[in-house]
């Protein structure tokens, strides 16, 4: 009977042990969640300060910042990095949306830009084929399928597919008609396919805007195959390549500026060519990533925040996401406001 009693006793234990332990790991785990999220307003802040003050844009390290650099600052607990990333520096899937034409994507003028970049990223040889592109849709058809489902009238594309379609799938759901909110949407398409977004080519993205533009004081190396595409093919990659090798440190602040670096002789001898892309190219952004890493106490934290420049130089932090954080999953969605 004793040894019972003890047997019982020793169980109760071990469980109470177990169960503070568990206690123990949860209040600490949440004074963390609680720390990083004020570092993570502290960041933000900063990163408002840096896209909005005349004094700091006027510095060379300005551009560095904006351009990605990963900046580090040593903190009582570790250490926080944060990387500002420019959002005009990919393609917005919302641009679809702007694109009122009933033909087939294949024939749409607008489209060339998508059909020549997904094309090439696809041609790739460093990306395996069974995910250079979907797995399940040619390009032809994502593109139709991702107008329909963002477009808003009922006549099916094509290759795509509307709400009747979609009704009798399974699971049968409704078209959103409307822009996409987060680029994970695409796993919808017909048919379901729920990692089709992690089969895109990198640099197409989701933004609350309808426009096709790109910031060429920002783009990186790896990102001239999208202007390379969004100039028709009609310049020269390697053209490219060479303008980017001079391109000025504190970038260019007018289109005429741009053109004579890049070179008159590598241009096509098309006012209206130059009027068409010039409306897309950009040297002040609108939309900016705010990537924040942190390692504190040995555990790492990472957080994202998207914010908005809007042309009174007031920002808006239209999203933010907890981490881990994949980078094609939106798992939280705030929205706030602040004048500078």
């Amino acid at each position: 009977m004793v040894l019972l009693i003890l047997v019982v006793v020793t169980v109760a234990l071990t469980q109470m042990q177990a169960a503070s332990r568990q206690d123990l790991e949860r209040i600490e785990a949440r004074y963390l969640q609680q720390q990083g999220w004020g570092y993570l307003l502290g960041a933000e802040t900063l990163a408002r300060q840096v896209l909005t003050d005349g004094r700091i844009r006027e510095q060379p390290r300005w551009w560095a910042t904006i351009r990605g650099e990963v900046v580090s600052y040593p903190v009582d607990e570790g250490m926080l990095t944060i990387q500002v990333k420019d959002l005009r520096t990919c393609y917005n899937l919302n641009h679809l949306t702007s694109i009122t034409s009933q033909e087939a994507s294949i024939q749409v003028r607008e489209l060339l830009p998508w059909r020549l970049y997904i094309n090439a990223a696809q041609e790739n040889p460093t990306v395996q084929k069974s995910q250079s592109w979907t797995a399940d849709l040619d390009l032809n058809q994502f593109l139709d399928l991702a107008r329909d489902w963002i477009d808003k009238d009922n006549e099916a594309l094509p290759d795509g597919a509307e709400t009747g379609q979609y009704l009798l799938a399974d699971p049968p759901r409704i078209v959103a008609n409307q822009p996409f909110a987060d680029v994970s949407e695409v796993n919808w398409l017909s048919s379901e396919n729920r990692q089709r977004f992690r089969q895109l080519p990198e640099n197409l993205c989701v933004l609350p805007d309808t426009r096709l533009r790109l910031n060429i004081n920002t783009l990186a190396e790896q990102d001239l195959p999208l202007l390379w595409a969004l100039f028709e093919g009609q310049v020269q990659l390697a053209s490219l390549q060479n303008w980017w090798n001079t391109r000025p440190t504190v970038g260019y602040k007018n289109l005429d500026d741009f053109w004579e670096d890049l070179g008159e002789t590598n241009l096509p001898q098309d006012e209206s060519w130059k009027q068409r892309v010039g409306g897309s190219l950009m040297f002040v952004s609108d939309f900016y990533r705010v990537t924040i890493s942190m390692l504190l106490n040995d555990v790492t934290l990472e957080f994202e925040a998207d914010i908005y420049l809007a042309p009174d130089a007031k920002t808006q932090i239209y999203a933010r996401r907890l981490g881990p954080v994949d980078g094609r999953v939106q798992a939280g969605f705030l929205v706030e406001q602040e004048g500078n």
